[in-house]
């Protein structure tokens, strides 16, 4: 076994080979050391390089590079060893960050794992290699800290362990997964089982609950006492006597089927002769109603014959006026209207003119006024140059009043820095004082950290269960809860269309029955005789109501009836399953409640609780776990900032005793040469600044102001000049412009009273030509063109309609001659009455051979789930006896058979432990498990209790001494390790490795332990030891010695030869 540590903890570099090797022959060693030169660090490699955690439970991987390795060294551990005869390499790199080699900034090296075997290909990757080392040793990093390397504060730990933690540990030792594994398959096949026998019995119920029997049947009161003894008690108790009851209720349906599907065909037959007499009532009163209709349609015409003639003579004048004059009349409006503008044009012309003239004066004046301001100009550009020339000596001059200020600056921050440095090493005083009053008080702060991560796994596993409950489980059963009910009200919707398709179906039934006139009449040709009255003239036809159907759509109707009875089954179905699914989901729930709530820190007996009182109880659980673990987190992590501040107390102390006090002092040395540099740089620049004193201004600013005033008057009183200028051109223009254009808009106007005068005397002319007196009166009969052809559709219309009525009054009397009316309202009560005592006898036929097809469809569903039921039954009842032999949950107390198997190893790694104890302690102490306390809801079957001999009581482990209990506990980790050492389970570990803990023992228990390890070294076990006690280092001849220095620590090997 060889051990390679680089750039690990307080080590800087490379440290030499560690060849356990050579403590084989004598078999105990012991790393000695100053605290915190790295002794532990040894054995973290070692854990490290196995699983990629360290050794103890205060400690972590992150930040395992050393503070005091150099950029290029690598960080890494390489171990070699044995196992089972076969050879073995592990190499691990922790992640870190170093420096880039080229350029700044830093590059982040990742966590690497490789496992060589000899003569395999090796294993690369975390998550392989970790595994791969699980699968070698047969142990996880925890059991691997109980059994091979016991790590400083781990004792405690090691000891009190309650049952629940042993169990892991001993079910590796002594393989029992394949009993819990048998607990496992014989719960899913009871579960299963079970969940077949409720989906058989609630199958039944369901189809029983779907039975029906005809209101008043003899039958109807013993089918309703099956039904309600079946909803009470959910299950299905005899499947014979409902099967019985259901074949009765088919027969007795069948024979009540045949007496009312003849009194069907029956009432069918009358109705369908009282329809074809109303059928030819209808077409004789239809003749008489047609030839009254046009009679009185004439009358009518004659009374509106002398207003037709006056609307002819006014469409006339109309479009005489429209067509013929208007046109003109347009023409000269807008030639008026054109003179009219140019009129406006004129006057608006001359107002322009006259004010572009009055602008012209005032620009002139304007700019002779601005001219006088030239002189000014001149003034202004000489005191600008005389500014520009100086402006350099005023900038030398600010930058030497800039670096006085900056040198007196400096020379008062030097006095402050004085007075800090005294204070700095005030405070460096009192914080070694600090220090060394820090590292007493937290101590012993480790041990403690130690037991609270145990109690705080404990609660973060049943805070995870409760939460996989409350967050998961809870949801998941409500959301069954609700797709049951989607279920059934799918199931409702589809048993409702089914009902609703019958209704339906019975409708049109009727409706075809009432619809044989119309069907007749389709077939009527003019010309030829009517089969039932003989006329060859068919005026008005009976026709067919808006809602009738023929004989392919009642078929069509029957098959959606059909369709829609199939998915009402389905659907049923489906309901059933989702019901099985539930209840099988809340009987499995609540097992997973139960066992959360028994757990030790709840320990809640509720067994005999409802579900929902047992959520409630969940949901109350988990706050209580939320507060406990809050109380937890706040001691762990009050424990776990104790520990790192004494980690950091102790190497803070290092350094303010070294490095810090010598850095103070230089900094003074330094700070007294930078006084005397500045002192003489401020004597320089005074001198330098009397030479300027004579500028024109104080400083640059000022000029700079003065400068930019002048620059800023003389542009604008040159800007004012042009702009002078630029208005006198642009009044120029416009005064030209407006001349100009008056004398055209003259010229045009001659030109257009000229046009105006010609359309004039045109229109005067087509005025008189149409016969009116006026273009006024003419205006007055101006009408649209739609409007004209409007009239002029209404005068048509009127000349068609008198005769159309003509021709069609003397057919309508030729069909009328010698007819009378017969009382149609009377035959249609007759045809009514018939019709509904028809559809009563077709809906009652229709619902008895319905219930007959769902109760024949049900006898035969009851029967196919009859013997699935049976076999279900009995499958079960043998799996539940079964499981809860093995899961001990008889009467006789709650033990499984795999922890009885392990309660009777782990009495054997007892009596191995008491070998060691009993002459470590004199004779006082022996371990014992506790007695089992069977019929509790949490079993403490694998706790510990220790007898004392000189009192003869016994009291729990965690009452022992600080000695005591590290006595008890390397007792029992040497009795762990015989047990694996035999091989039991296929585990073979021949070492073990003890991380401080004898700092509790006195002189003589020392001994003591030291002659048992010794003689454990006679039966080729390897034990290393980490302790600074001066009684093992003068005792113990085989030392890894750590020597700490400012520069990383140091080992040495010895072997004691």
């Amino acid at each position: 076994m060889k051990l390679i540590i680089s750039a690990i903890g307080p080590y800087a570099g490379e440290l030499p080979e560690i060849k356990f090797d050579a403590f084989e022959e004598k078999g105990l060693f012991l790393i000695s050391g100053d605290t915190g030169a790295g002794k532990t660090t040894i054995f973290d490699a070692i854990c490290f390089a196995l699983y990629g955690t360290v050794s103890g439970t205060y400690r972590d991987t992150k930040n395992l590079r050393s503070e005091y390795a150099g950029d290029a060294v690598k960080s890494y551990v390489d171990f070699y060893f044995s196992h089972q005869g076969r050879e073995f390499h592990v190499f691990r790199q922790p992640s870190y960050e170093r420096k880039k080699q080229r350029g700044a900034g830093v590059i982040l090296e990742k966590e690497k794992a490789i496992l060589y075997e000899e003569g395999q290909v090796p294993i690369e990757g975390l998550t392989q290699v970790n595994h791969a080392v699980k699968e070698l040793l047969h142990i996880d990093e925890k059991q691997f800290k109980q059994i091979v390397m016991i790590a400083q504060g781990e004792f405690w730990n090691l000891l009190n362990a309650k049952t629940d933690q042993r169990t892991e540990i001993l079910r590796t030792i002594f393989s029992t997964d394949g009993y819990k594994n048998i607990e496992y398959k014989l719960k899913d096949r009871m579960d299963a089982g079970c969940g077949r026998r409720r989906r058989a019995e609630d199958s039944i119920i369901q189809h029983v609950s779907e039975v029906a029997a005809e209101e008043g049947d003899a039958l109807s009161e013993e089918l309703e006492e099956l039904k309600s003894r079946a909803a009470r008690s959910r299950s299905a108790w005899n499947p014979d006597e409902i099967l019985d009851v259901t074949e009765r209720l088919i027969f007795s349906g069948r024979e009540r089927l045949k007496c009312m599907s003849a009194d069907l065909k029956k009432a069918e037959e009358e109705l369908k002769k009282n329809h074809e007499k109303l059928a030819l009532a209808k077409i004789n009163n239809g003749f008489i109603e047609k030839r009254d209709k046009l009679e009185k349609e004439k009358e009518e015409l004659e009374k509106r014959r002398t207003k037709m003639e006056e609307m002819i003579q006014l469409l006339e004048r109309q479009k005489r006026a429209t067509r013929n004059v208007n046109p003109s009349y347009d023409a000269w409006a807008k030639k008026s209207e054109e003179v009219s503008l140019i009129q406006k044009q004129i006057e608006t012309t001359k107002a322009a003119l006259e004010a572009a003239a009055a602008a012209l004066k005032q620009a002139e004046d304007i700019l002779d006024g601005i001219k006088k301001q030239e002189p000014e100009v001149d003034r202004l550009k000489q005191i600008i140059s005389r500014i520009d020339g100086e402006e350099q000596k005023y900038r030398e001059k600010e930058e030497l009043e800039g670096k006085r200020k900056e040198l007196e600056k400096l020379e008062q921050d030097i006095g402050e820095k004085e007075a800090d440095l005294k204070e700095c090493g005030k405070a460096l005083r009192e914080k070694i004082e600090a220090l060394h009053k820090t590292v007493k008080e937290l101590k012993d702060r480790p041990a403690g950290l130690a037991e609270a991560k145990g109690e705080g796994e404990k609660l973060t596993k049943l805070s995870a269960d409760l939460d996989a409950i409350a967050d998961d489980q809870i949801p998941e059963r409500e959301k069954r809860k609700k797709a049951l009910s989607e279920k059934q009200n799918t199931f409702l919707k589809a048993r409702k269309k089914y009902e609703e398709a019958g209704i339906r179906r019975e409708e049109a039934e009727r409706l075809l029955e009432d619809s044989r006139a119309g069907i007749l009449a389709e077939k009527l040709v003019e010309g030829e005789k009517c089969p039932v009255c003989g006329s060859v003239h068919h005026p008005e036809p009976a026709k067919l109501k808006e809602a009738f159907v023929s004989e392919e759509d009642l078929k069509k109707l029957r098959v959606k009836e059909s369709e829609l009875q199939e998915k009402k089954n389905r659907a049923n179905m489906e309901a059933e399953i989702a019901k099985t699914s539930l209840e099988e989901f809340e009987e499995q729930l609540k097992i997973t409640i139960l066992d959360s709530l028994a757990d030790p820190f709840l320990n809640m007996d509720m067994e005999k609780e409802p579900l929902e009182e047992l959520i409630r109880a969940v949901m109350e659980a988990k706050k209580q776990v939320e507060t406990m673990a809050k109380e937890h987190t706040e001691k762990y992590n009050a424990l776990s900032r104790d520990c790192k501040t004494l980690e950091k107390a102790e190497k803070d102390l290092e350094t303010a005793q070294g490095d810090e006090t010598e850095k103070l002092n230089l900094e003074k040395e330094e700070l007294d040469k930078e006084r005397q540099k500045i002192r003489q740089e401020l004597t320089e620049t005074k001198a330098a600044l009397k030479t300027l004193e004579k500028l024109s201004f104080p400083d640059w600013k000022t000029a700079k102001v003065e400068r930019e005033q002048a620059e800023t008057k003389k542009n604008r009183i040159l800007e004012d000049i042009a702009e002078a200028e630029e208005e006198k051109k642009k009044a120029d223009k416009n005064a030209v412009a407006a001349a100009s254009e008056l004398k055209t808009l003259k010229g045009s106007l001659r030109q257009q009273r000229e046009d105006e005068e010609a359309l004039k005397k045109k229109l005067d002319k087509e005025v008189a030509a149409n016969g009116f007196t006026s273009a006024e009166e003419m205006l007055r009969y101006v009408m649209k063109e739609e409007d004209m052809a409007s009239a002029d559709k209404v005068i048509h219309e009127y000349d068609r309609a008198v005769a159309t009525n003509k021709k069609q009054l003397l057919d309508a009397e030729a069909d009328a001659k010698g007819k009378k009316v017969i009382d149609i309202e009377a035959l249609r009560a007759v045809c009514d009455a018939q019709s509904a005592e028809t559809d009563l006898l077709r809906k009652n036929c229709n619902n008895c051979e319905n219930r007959i097809n769902t109760n024949e469809e049900k006898y035969r569903s009851i029967l196919d789930r009859k013997g699935e039921l049976e076999k279900a039954r009995k499958e079960n009842a043998i799996c539940e006896r079964l499981y809860h032999l093995v899961r001990g949950t008889t009467k006789n107390g709650k033990i499984t058979l795999e922890q009885y198997i392990q309660a009777a190893g782990f009495d054997g790694i007892i009596a191995a432990a008491n070998k060691r104890l009993l002459p470590m302690s004199s004779g006082q102490y022996e371990l014992y498990r506790q007695e089992d306390s069977l019929g509790r809801k949490s079993n403490n079957f694998l706790d510990l209790e220790v007898l004392d001999n000189y009192t003869g009581h016994r009291r729990p482990v965690g009452n022992l001494s600080g000695g005591e209990s590290f006595k008890a506990s390397l007792s029992l980790a040497l009795g762990l390790s015989d047990t694996v050492s035999s091989n039991l389970g296929g585990v073979q570990m021949d070492a073990l490795f003890v991380d401080e803990g004898f700092g509790t023992l006195d002189r003589k228990s020392i001994d003591s332990a030291m002659e048992i390890l010794i003689n454990l070294t006679g039966s080729n076990k390897l034990v290393g030891i980490i302790s600074h006690r001066e009684e093992l280092t003068e005792n113990i001849p085989q030392q890894i010695r750590v020597e700490k220095t400012k520069d990383g620590s140091r080992i040495s090997v010895e072997c004691g030869l």
